[in-house]
């Protein structure tokens, strides 16, 4: 007796009408301008500082006085607090612990003076200028504005470091898109970290390349820089193969929401959080992009001070993304007969299952 033979699924699977062809290939690129559109007028259009640290210099109970009045104030853009003396202020300023530092007049008809780092941010040091240029003159005194860890010549306006956050996480996330859909025997859980992780280090030499020696928008920082940029790209590309395995085809209008959409104005780099709505300074601590712009900030221009705790964001998004794809694909596969397994499943099956076979000791 010979058995029915197996038709596979998608052989049996009814195409779709061509009008809703037409219809889905016009929604993801309606989806993708809608989603840049909003969310990025959404967190730039309209900024309105707020809560930004600043530190008020003095030792005397003027200093205080002027600190209460700053957070007193309705609506106020600045949330002070009390140092003895510059250094002290300078230090806070260096290892971005304030926006700026607040010296009032310390004689008769002398100057404020303003301490600001634009390497901090040069859209947050000019809101700074704007805010104490205008209590100085409600106050009736000159003020005087320092610059503590000015741009360098070469990045005037501090944009290389979201140039380069957004080639980083724009490798991670594209190739993955594009190798789920164009290369699915790929796109399995022992090749795709594998592959991600020689295109990560091809994608950061790249973009250092052409950052540093080809443009000449950075200087100095290779091997950092290198780094950081495979533990980005290697990190967001295995967030977005997580997205894709959670939600399939939709993974690509998800992930690049989430991945570049939010991520990148989140980062802090182009404008302050704290200058956005509320949504994007919460954004800010939890994605990976806005961790890797920080720590390319803190290579660039400050030493490396306070990078550990943003390679560890990066870190946990890498690890729970591939505990995240290993957990899906188990569950999947004990869910569905072995005869209809796509020959990726199949083959990602049998691995498994030698693995677990191979780490069982033989007994006698």
């Amino acid at each position: 007796m010979t058995m029915p033979e197996t038709v596979p699924a998608e052989q049996t699977r009814k195409k779709p009408p061509q009008g809703v062809l037409y219809v889905f290939a016009g929604l993801i690129p309606f989806l993708l301008v809608m989603m840049l559109v909003s969310v990025y007028t959404t967190s730039m259009h309209a900024p309105t500082p707020r809560d930004l640290p600043v530190a008020v210099v003095g030792a005397g109970g003027q200093a205080t006085v002027l600190a209460d009045s700053f957070n007193a104030a309705e609506n106020s853009p600045v949330e002070a607090r009390v140092v003895a003396t510059v250094p002290e202020a300078e230090s806070l300023l260096q290892r971005r612990e304030i926006s700026a530092a607040f010296q009032p007049p310390t004689r008769q008809g002398g100057p404020a003076v303003l301490y600001t780092a634009q390497t901090a941010g040069m859209s947050q040091a000019s809101m700074m200028q704007a805010t104490f240029t205008a209590i100085a003159a409600q106050q009736g005194f000159q003020l005087e504005h320092r610059e503590l860890a000015p741009l360098p010549p070469e990045d005037g306006m501090g944009i290389s470091a979201l140039m380069i956050l957004t080639g980083w996480v724009l490798a991670g996330y594209m190739v993955v898109t594009m190798v789920s859909h164009g290369a699915p025997e790929v796109f399995t859980l022992r090749r795709m970290p594998v592959f991600l992780a020689v295109w990560a280090a091809l994608m950061s030499f790249v973009v250092w390349f052409l950052a540093d020696v080809v443009i000449g928008a950075v200087g100095g920082h290779a091997w950092q820089m290198l780094g950081l940029g495979w533990a980005t790209i290697f990190s967001v590309g295995l967030a977005q193969s997580f997205i894709t395995r959670l939600v399939g085809g939709l993974g690509a209008i998800f992930g690049v929401l989430i991945l570049l959409y939010l991520g990148v104005p989140a980062s802090n780099l182009s404008m302050p959080v704290k200058a956005m709505p509320g949504f994007f300074e919460w954004l800010h601590g939890v994605l990976p992009g806005p961790a890797a712009g920080e720590a390319l900030r803190s290579i660039l221009y400050f030493g490396g001070d306070g990078v550990s705790g943003h390679l560890l964001v990066l870190a946990l998004w890498g690890a729970v993304s591939a505990a995240g794809s290993v957990l899906l694909d188990s569950l999947r596969r004990r869910r569905r007969p072995k005869h209809l397994l796509t020959e990726n499943e199949e083959t990602a099956s049998d691995e498994a299952a030698d693995a677990a076979a191979a780490a069982v000791p033989v007994t006698a």
